[in-house]
């Protein structure tokens, strides 16, 4: 009898079932660029009111370029409506508040400036004169915040009539939007959506506190995403300013691609690969695909804006802010409070007491109590120069797991473990 071969449906390769590892390359962007199905969230056409001029029409150029590969679910609209007027106010007194910010930030350096001369007995005329100088170049910033403000943002308004945005967008969406979802069908994915939110399946249960159906809302944008997907059975390229984690996959902090959950649910849906991109990341890719010559420092506008949304994803801290805070420390000589805080997020946000004692070498009879005290108030004091919110999670808090008596340990909040330990990674590169 004469052997066949006969294909094992069971063999399995290294990205089988493991796509959403693989690092795109430039064919794979250029692929779904000019084939696929590009989609940007609500958040990347509202930050069109935060960038400058220059930034705003380069990505306005870019997804009018786009042409029948744009494609706009119902609810990033939903969202971009509902948001709009809100983010034009805040965009408009950006300026204003930088401006006074700035001028409590002089404040603050003069005082810095005034303890270090007494410290090493600077004369009085040499602190007159850097007093004098940095006044000067506090005043100078101050001046060039307010004729940015009011050249950038003075003829974007609340009228979608004289709306350069507006007048922008409208075309390049026409005829990419999808539908909204029927009554009944809202009904049905409301229900699921909130299934998701609870059991933490991707997108959206980041949202989980959010009021009304703004906890569904990431999954509503997914849903009819995978809908048009399926229905052009093609690669997605998904544009989105959300840093959280119930998009990207995370390593040490570092958004890696999309989260392994969502790439198998669009194959399972009958799309193709799923790529996801910062509108930064878009922007430069995009550029050279759809030929498009990017105007100086509209990259580094985007970046920008992006690294302030992470201040919010971070619990209202920023890689600058978490960098003056360990500042601070290590010229108040605290500088073990900065390796406890960076032991606990490599270790999943949690290091015990017995760490502590060895990171910081202190004898088996010293206390740990008010540990955290120079952390909390160099937090306070960052607050105070508007660096970080006054609802900006604490860094480290104590735990104790018997009630009161000595702390057992220390936690960094949830929400800085990513952050800190990017920073550790940068340090390190």
């Amino acid at each position: 009898m004469a052997n066949t071969t006969k294909t094992d449906v069971n063999v399995r390769g290294l990205f089988d079932d493991f796509g959403a590892f693989r690092t795109p390359t430039t064919s794979d962007f250029d692929s779904v660029l000019t084939n696929g199905l590009v989609t940007p969230d609500a958040n990347v056409l509202l930050n069109l009111y935060r960038y400058t001029e220059q930034a705003r029409a380069d990505l306005l150029a870019a997804l009018g370029a786009l042409g029948d590969r744009l494609w706009i679910p119902h609810q990033v609209l939903v969202e971009f409506w509902r948001n709009r007027e809100t983010t034009i106010s805040d965009a408009r007194s950006t300026s204003a508040k930088a401006a006074q910010e700035m001028s409590g930030h002089s404040v603050q350096a003069v005082q810095t400036l005034r303890t270090w001369a007494n410290r090493v007995a600077l004369s009085d005329d040499d602190l007159d004169d850097l007093r004098d100088r940095l006044g000067e170049v506090f005043e100078e910033v101050r001046k060039k915040i307010n004729e940015v403000g009011e050249g950038e943002w003075q003829h974007i308004g609340h009228d979608t009539s004289t709306d350069p945005v507006i007048a922008k967008l409208e075309p390049a969406l026409t005829g990419r939007v999808g539908a909204p979802f029927s009554a009944e069908d809202r009904a049905t994915s409301t229900a699921l959506g909130q299934k998701r939110v609870a059991q933490r399946v991707p997108p959206g249960y980041m949202d989980a506190k959010k009021d009304g159906d703004g906890a569904v809302g990431d999954f509503f944008v997914w849903e009819q995403l995978l809908r048009e997907a399926s229905r052009r059975q093609c690669d997605v390229l998904f544009v989105t300013a959300d840093a959280k984690e119930d998009w990207w996959r995370k390593e040490r902090g570092h958004n890696r691609g999309p989260r392994p959950e969502l790439t198998a649910e669009l194959r399972a849906r009958g799309g193709g690969r799923l790529f996801l991109l910062s509108p930064k990341q878009f922007l430069e890719v995009a550029a050279p695909v759809l030929r498009l010559s990017l105007q100086a420092g509209s990259v580094e506008d985007i970046e920008r804006v992006e690294r302030i949304e992470a201040g919010a994803t971070y619990g209202g801290w920023t890689a600058e802010a978490l960098e003056a805070l360990f500042r601070g420390l290590a010229y108040e000589s605290y500088v073990n409070r900065v390796d406890v805080i960076r032991r606990a997020a490599e270790t999943d946000g949690h290091v015990e007491a017995v760490s502590v004692y060895d990171i910081c070498g202190y004898d088996d009879g010293r206390t740990l109590k008010g540990f955290t005290k120079p952390i909390t108030r160099i937090s306070r004091n960052l607050q105070e120069q508007g660096l970080i919110p006054d609802s900006a999670v604490p860094v480290l808090t104590a735990e104790y797991r018997n009630g009161p008596g000595p702390a057992s340990g220390f936690r960094v909040h949830p929400l800085l473990v990513p952050l800190i330990n990017e920073a550790g990674d940068d340090e390190d590169s």
